[in-house]
């Protein structure tokens, strides 16, 4: 049983960095289906999560997997090409989650196996969790595409508003879960 100090800082940053990488999937996903439709000069930037600590050309990497997302010339896509983009990152990790699951399956130490049986599900609930249709999850870009079928046509600064309303909303209810479901409870 490993219990010293120095081995739970190891585990600790080796989860955060697969919560990281899990995000960062995500997100090339979106990003390769915008180069792919796009252009590579479409894509501006793409980020997995915060406090920065590794930046190369488009791609910033931080150390708490929080958020993460891909700056793209949303003007040149269409509708069509708005529903792919938002629909690849979700599939993106459901694909980190095979992935993470085939790993389970190899004769790695035991412990190992559970993380990577602990981060297929976590991808699976990534992927279950963007398609949610709050702003600005992928789910409600996927429902905005289709807001102009219906003679809804969003600003940028509508769009924008609606966007951080939503992570407030996010945040809230996220907390309110935690807190509710008695999730840190021993």
């Amino acid at each position: 049983m490993h219990s010293s100090p120095l081995f739970f800082l190891f585990a600790l940053l080796a989860t955060l960095l697969l919560f990281v990488f899990s995000i960062l999937a995500h997100e090339l996903g979106h990003a390769a289906v915008v180069a792919l439709l796009l252009g590579r000069r479409a894509v501006f930037e793409i980020r997995a999560g915060s406090i920065t600590f590794l930046r190369w050309k488009k791609l910033a990497i931080g150390i708490l997997p929080i958020w993460g997302y891909v700056r793209f010339d949303e003007d040149k896509a269409s509708m069509t090409d708005w529903r792919l983009i938002f629909a690849a990152g979700p599939a993106a990790s459901v694909l980190t989650a095979y992935v993470f699951l085939g790993l389970h399956y190899l004769p790695f130490a035991e412990n190992w196996r559970q993380v990577f049986f602990i981060m297929a599900m976590a991808n699976f609930a990534l992927a279950g969790f963007n398609l949610i249709p709050i702003p600005p999850l992928d789910g409600w870009k996927i429902v905005e595409s289709y807001l102009p079928l219906l003679g809804i046509n969003m600003t940028k600064e509508g769009r924008a508003r609606l966007y951080k309303w939503g992570m407030v909303f996010i945040t809230v209810a996220s907390f309110l879960f935690i807190f509710l479901s008695g999730f840190y409870r021993g």
